[in-house]
Formats: structure tokens, sequence, C-alpha cells
């Protein structure tokens, strides 16, 4: 069992941020009770980049590194597999730029790793709103979801391939382990896709501690619904990208006995087979309901819908 002093790289990467939030956050990690860790920071905003003499201000007890900037913008999943490999950690957490850290959340989950002899951990989270206001304490306390109520050792990459199991910024992981994953799939976020690689490579663990601040405002990048406009743009942009996710994954780990039934599900998507749709949906609810819905009616009527339910997010 490794001991609790491993060096931990927390990976930021930050594209034209809210300095306000960012002060937060760069604060929080400042505070760490954990001593050994390393700030990696990445700048992907090519067309104005982040003025780096505010680092100092923000970070005055922990180490940090600015990775060198790129040539063009590579995105956020990219952006994160850049800060991977340039990591040495043999630990590795994920940051997003305008969230909060509880002040143990590394010494906590760098301990139930070691623990658990697990590959990845992940906590439960608050969720805050643009003013740092708790608008609720606890996700998985609040939640009947499959994906946010699993337990550690759990068998949960069925279910993560069509919704991940937890944020990034949830997540602390073995180093090697992390970087073992490289490159990331291009058709899932970073977070979703290393939850799914150390389900095949061995097990991850939950901390039912709300160890993170998820802030909610206007700007994240996230929603179901977010850029889609009809049927065509969401069986392009949701379903063919969840298919071929589970296609690459069983080339990469074709002994994970999970993926075989994910694809049955993945393909009555893609055929709109509302038998099989049903009969799986226990992977996917929400989904499923969704798109036998949506099998039944016009495009039309479903561009109308969609522009609802994004006016109900906004």
């Amino acid at each position: 069992m490794k001991k609790n002093n491993g060096k931990v790289d927390v990976l930021l990467s930050i594209y034209n941020p809210n300095i306000k939030y960012l002060e937060k956050q760069l604060q929080s990690l400042d505070n760490q009770t954990y001593e050994n860790m390393e700030i990696l920071i990445f700048d992907d905003c090519v067309k104005q980049r982040f003025d780096l003499s505010c680092l100092n201000r923000f970070i005055k007890k922990k180490k940090y590194r600015v990775l060198p900037y790129l040539e063009e913008n590579v995105g956020y999943v990219k952006a994160f597999e850049y800060l991977v490999k340039e990591s040495t950690g043999e630990y590795i957490a994920f940051c997003d730029q305008d969230d909060e850290w509880d002040p143990r959340k590394i010494e906590k989950c760098v301990l139930k790793l070691e623990q658990d002899g697990t590959l990845l951990v992940a906590t439960d989270r608050k969720i805050i709103d643009g003013e740092g206001k708790v608008v609720c304490e606890s996700v998985r306390h609040s939640s009947n979801k499959k994906y946010e109520t699993w337990n550690s050792f759990e068998d949960i990459g069925v279910y993560n391939f069509f919704t991940a199991c937890a944020p990034g910024m949830s997540i602390v992981m073995d180093g090697p382990f992390a970087r073992s994953t490289v490159p990331f799939s291009e058709y899932t976020g970073h977070d979703k896709w290393v939850i799914e690689c150390a389900n095949a490579c061995g097990k991850l663990s939950y901390l039912d501690e709300p160890l993170v601040s998820y802030r909610r405002h206007g700007k994240n990048v996230s929603g179901v619904l977010e850029g889609i406009k009809s049927k065509k743009d969401y069986e392009n942009e949701r379903i063919i990208p969840h298919l071929e996710l589970i296609r690459e994954f069983q080339k990469r780990y074709p002994s994970y006995q999970g993926t075989e039934t994910a694809l049955k599900f993945a393909e009555a998507r893609r055929n709109h087979n509302i038998i099989r749709l049903f009969k799986y949906r226990y992977l996917a609810p929400d989904i499923a309901k969704f798109e036998i819905v949506m099998a039944f009616l016009p495009d039309r009527l479903m561009q109308i819908i969609i522009r609802m339910l994004q006016k109900q997010r906004s």
C-alpha cells in the first residue's frame, strides 16, 4: 500500500475564465490540507490569453506549473488529455475553472484510494449558484438516479456509457492508470472516459461526502440538448457518438463484458427500435423515455419541444 504522501497533480484547464470564479477555485486549491501537490495549468483560449501574473496573487502556498501554449484551440477533452500526458504525479485530479473544493478534498480522496486499493474515487458534490450560494447540499442524496447513487466496487460501466457517473471535478485517480487511458476517446468527455476505463481495468470507490461545489451558471459546458435543433441533430450529436464510443471501447478493452449489453441499447437507439429501447431502459431511463416519445413525433413538433426544454434550462 502506498503511503499517504504521493504527489498529486491537480489538472486545471482554463478558457477565458471569469476572474472572480477562478480566484475562488485557486484559493480552494491553495488551501488544500494535502501538502504534496502541484497545480498544472493549461490555457486553451488562443484569441484571449489569461493574464498569468494573476496566479501569484491567488496561489501562495502550493506549487504550480503552466504548460506551454498550443497553436490552436483543442477543446476541453483534448486539453485535459494534454494535461494528463504532461503529468508525473502518483495521483491525478481533474479541476474546472469555476468550482470550489473543500479543503480536505485531496487528503480524503487519496486516503480512500489507498484504503480501498481502487483506481479512481469520486465524491458527492454540492451545487452553488453564480454568487456562491448553496442551492443543493448533496446531489447524491437528492437524486434517485443510478448514475448518482452508485457505491464503491460496483460495476457501473454499462450505465456510464450513456450518462457520466461522476463529473470530472469530483474525481481523483491513480496517476499511472490515468496516463494509460490516453488517447481519450473523441466521442465522449474526459471524465466519462476515465471512469469507463477504470471500471474495465479495476475497481472504483465512492466517497459519500460533498467535497466539491459545482458552480451552476449560464456558461457551464453541459446540457443534453445543448446545440440540438432537430431529430437529425440529436441523432448525430447524441445517439451516434454513444454507439461509436462503445465500439471504440470494445476494441481497447475487449474483456469488459458490459460492452455487449451497452451495444444492444445503443443499436436500439440508432435503429429507433422502441421494443428494445423499452427492454434496456434501465441503463438510461431518461434517455429511453425521451427517445421513445421522439420516435412517435414528427420532426416539426420535436423541434418545438426541444426549444421549450432548452428554455427551461436557460
